[in-house]
């Protein structure tokens, strides 16, 4: 028997042409069926998408004769946890934000800083107590309406409060309070504020001194921890990605900290509806911060810091670790409230 040879000439890529050729007509006719199906989807009167149009926020403006500032904002979906609930540490940065563009709308956007101060850019406010109280937290989605204002607080600090709402609801289901000082962004040393910006600054002001928070509730004295009692937590190392606009770390860095040493049981089993801290120093990249955590005894006698309805209590406190030449010293100090999670 002769064997007969048949050869087909070969393209650039080595591919018999009439193989390639059998190719290139399958992929053109797969081509078409797309185009076809995507044409028949578009023209098709019976897709419909899920959600046609998301709610816009509105944006920041003064209302009260200039002496609040309100500002709505939607919850997005990297700042909730796992059951699609904002944590604590996502509401203090919308706080953070809202008076950060407060400031601006004020005094005008600054080179350095959150907010340039007239004929004074050295002059930063930082905020030295921070009170949050939450009823509820908003669901991913939501969009949140926030309202600030201020007063004067003595000779050298002010006071910023905030209410929070839903805004479908209209319900108020968060406040916080908080104290301010001015700080010379180059010495970082406790600055009186010139007479003629604190007489500008005061035109600004809350005209009534609202309190977000009952005054009898606020300022706490919060103790040391007791030696005792208080467990070490997981150690932190701060990082450059955590520096903000005034050369430090920023202050919600320290909540998120502090958080990470409360019990697995009581995180996951229960609502952190109050958090008060004392901001004392501060701390740059690369130092290590520990954190140290107590619960608070009641007159019940539990060791967990147990109230009459169900709640839990804790001490916090984050050091900034020493060397074999400095001791440790504390950066912050902090008091937590936790009331027992309700089954939806």
């Amino acid at each position: 028997m002769k064997l007969v040879t048949v050869s087909y000439p070969l393209n650039r890529s080595g591919l018999c042409l009439q193989h390639s050729h059998s190719l290139i007509c399958r992929r053109s006719l797969a081509q078409r069926r797309y185009l076809n199906t995507l044409h028949a989807v578009e023209s098709s009167d019976i897709v419909k998408v899920a959600v046609s149009q998301f709610p816009s926020a509105a944006p920041g403006r003064f209302i009260n004769d200039n002496t609040a500032f309100v500002q709505q904002f939607p919850v997005r979906g990297y700042e909730v946890a796992p059951n699609q609930r904002a944590s604590m540490v996502t509401i203090a940065n919308l706080l953070q934000e809202l008076a950060g563009n407060h400031a601006v709308g004020m005094w005008g956007r600054a080179e350095e800083g959150f907010a340039s101060l007239p004929n004074a850019p050295d002059i930063i406010f930082v905020m030295t107590r921070l009170q949050i109280r939450m009823n509820e937290y908003p669901k991913w989605g939501d969009i949140l309406e926030l309202q600030t204002y201020f007063t004067d607080d003595g000779r050298l600090a002010a006071r910023r409060d905030w209410l929070i709402s839903d805004t479908a609801s209209g319900k108020q289901i968060g406040s916080a309070t908080s104290t301010w000082v001015n700080i010379n962004m180059r010495t970082r040393k406790l600055t009186k504020l010139p007479e003629d910006l604190k007489i500008h600054f005061m035109r600004f002001a809350d005209p009534q001194g609202r309190m977000s928070i009952p005054v009898e509730e606020t300022k706490k004295k919060i103790p040391d921890l007791d030696a005792d009692l208080q467990v070490e937590g997981p150690s932190q190392v701060a990082r450059r990605s955590d520096m903000d606009m005034n050369s430090h770390i920023n202050n919600v860095v320290y909540l998120g900290w502090g958080l990470e040493s409360v019990p697995v049981d009581v995180y996951d089993g229960y609502e952190l509806y109050e958090m008060e801290v004392d901001f004392k120093a501060e701390c740059q990249a690369g130092d290590t911060v520990k954190s140290l955590i107590q619960p608070i005894t009641h007159n019940s006698g539990s060791p967990e810091g147990n109230g009459a309805s169900g709640t839990k209590h804790f001490l916090h406190m984050l050091l900034k670790d020493g060397s074999s030449t400095h001791a440790s010293s504390e950066l912050v100090r902090a008091r937590t409230s936790w009331k027992k999670q309700v089954e939806l």
